[in-house]
């Protein structure tokens, strides 16, 4: 494990935010509230990168580019925050040197978050978002990319995708950085659960309760949308998955050692899709990936 790794590892113990996901519902709730309160849509005022913001299906998106005309290809990126808790301007640098660096423009959907909305929502509006992308990038030209949550949007862009009467062009490229889902059975709850003590940061309680929080009353939701790993990715240019060091048992039900971290790409076995990558630390994550 890198220094970075460690001091980051320990910030994440003592900062007691695992405790918080353990909450019972209640007064998880009640927690999640209070850290949105400081949260949500901003507008940058800065002047580092040309900044527009569009409504897509009632919610903003902001996009950021590095000049003022649209660049040639693009990067859906998504937030984390367990699909609960909203986005803060930490996010902003990084986009910002996405576009500097990939040469791509960036697209960051304020999503609807599940403490009101049904995931449902939140999909509608992710692929409203990503099919204007297509509109204007062309097919091959628009990249997927999240942590955590957002990873796991990064990825289920793919799977909703696959799910359509007509679909568009699968992204050219997915990073999923730490992408969690909701255990899907039995079996996973139980590999979760005994995996518990090596994540840092989200409990396993929070992972079998956020799936109340995403159906939000609404008992039609596709398997994919809570569970990721039961989505057709047939048709994907590659994945790349990034889990660092002590949270991918979580995440990944599998622990590292199993090898290319396979569960959410389960549909690329037998030659169906493209390439599943483990890269190993998360900071090892390099922005050509995404070019």
């Amino acid at each position: 494990m890198s220094i970075f790794a460690s001091i980051l590892r320990m910030a994440y113990k003592l900062s007691g935010a695992k405790k918080a996901f353990a909450l019972p519902e209640d007064a998880l709730q009640k927690e999640i509230e209070k850290q949105n309160r400081h949260r949500g849509v901003f507008t940058p005022t800065d002047r580092k990168a040309y900044y527009e913001t569009i409504t897509v299906n009632g919610f903003p998106c902001l996009i950021v580019r590095e000049r003022p005309k649209p660049s040639e290809r693009a990067i859906l990126y998504f937030f984390g925050g367990g699909m609960v808790i909203g986005p803060d301007k930490g996010d902003l640098p990084v986009m910002r040197k996405l576009c500097r660096e990939t040469g791509c423009d960036v697209w960051f959907p304020f999503y609807p978050l599940c403490m009101e909305h049904c995931i449902t929502e939140t999909y509608a509006m992710v692929y409203e978002c990503y099919r204007k992308m297509i509109e204007l990038y062309g097919g091959g030209n628009v990249s997927t990319c999240g942590f955590s949550s957002g990873g796991a949007l990064a990825l289920g862009i793919a799977a909703h995708n696959n799910a359509q009467p007509e679909p568009l062009p699968q992204p050219r490229h997915i990073v999923a950085v730490s992408p969690g889902e909701v255990p899907w059975n039995d079996a996973e709850k139980a590999r979760m659960q005994a995996l518990n003590e090596s994540d840092v940061s989200i409990d396993y309680a929070f992972m079998v309760t956020v799936e109340r929080f995403m159906r939000h009353g609404c008992e039609n939701v596709p398997d994919y949308m809570i569970s990721g790993s039961r989505g057709n990715f047939t048709g994907v240019g590659d994945i790349h998955f990034f889990y660092q060091t002590g949270k991918c048992p979580l995440y990944g039900v599998r622990p590292p050692e199993d090898g290319a971290l396979l569960l959410y790409a389960a549909d690329l076995q037998g030659g169906k899709g493209g390439l599943c990558k483990n890269r190993g630390h998360f900071e090892e994550m390099r922005l050509e990936t995404v070019v």
